[in-house]
């Protein structure tokens, strides 16, 4: 009974273990809230001022660090001006409207609204069928097996993280939240690497 549950712990921890190398610059966002938000708190006397810097800090960082592929990606599907457009749009436009609320709410509640975003598209490859989110953000023809699967799994994955910012939002400190938004980006990497293991495992094209 010992072994065999120890065998199933040593599996669980397994499926977190990356193939490729560790993407070291999604701490970095983390990083400058973690160091930016002491000093910013010495700074600034009203801490509503105080997260929304910190906030667009973190943002602006991860918008930057993530434009070029947003760009790739979009630019596959779209025209060139239409990829300037829904680059601006989605990026700079709105952060631009976060910032100009002045509201560490809508920040916080922007998050959740991405996170159900993403599911509704999950949702509507379940219901259509053709799974192209999932063959274009896996290619890997050994995860052809796994696209209806992992597409209901992606769909559970994002309500999951919304459910998360809710009660993070409900029952956490600001700086508490702060955290949790810079360290996103790592949390995130390594749920999705265990899921799409697992999924690939029992599912997945021999």
């Amino acid at each position: 009974m010992l072994d065999t549950t120890l065998d199933s712990f040593a599996q669980f921890i397994r499926s977190f273990r990356r193939t490729t190398p560790f993407p070291i610059e999604i701490m970095l966002p983390g990083l400058l809230i973690l160091f930016a938000w002491p000093l910013l708190r010495i700074w600034l006397d009203d801490a509503s001022t105080t997260f929304m810097v910190a906030f667009v800090l973190g943002m602006g960082l991860r918008l930057a660090m993530k434009s070029r592929l947003m760009i790739m990606r979009t630019r596959a599907h779209v025209s060139a001006p239409a990829t300037v457009a829904l680059i601006l749009l989605a990026g700079p436009g709105v952060l631009a409207l976060l910032i100009w609320s002045a509201e560490p709410l809508l920040c916080q509640r922007f998050l959740s609204l991405y996170f159900v975003f993403a599911a509704a598209l999950y949702i509507i490859d379940v219901v259509d069928g053709t799974y192209a989110i999932n063959r274009f953000r896996w290619p890997q023809p050994e995860m052809r097996g796994t696209d209806a699967v992992m597409t209901r799994v992606m769909v559970i994955y994002n309500l999951a993280m919304v459910l998360a910012n809710e009660t993070l939002i409900h029952h956490a400190s600001q700086t508490t939240w702060l955290l949790y938004f810079g360290l996103l980006p790592l949390a995130t990497n390594l749920i999705r690497t265990a899921l799409v293991r697992t999924v690939q495992e029992g599912y997945g094209a021999v």
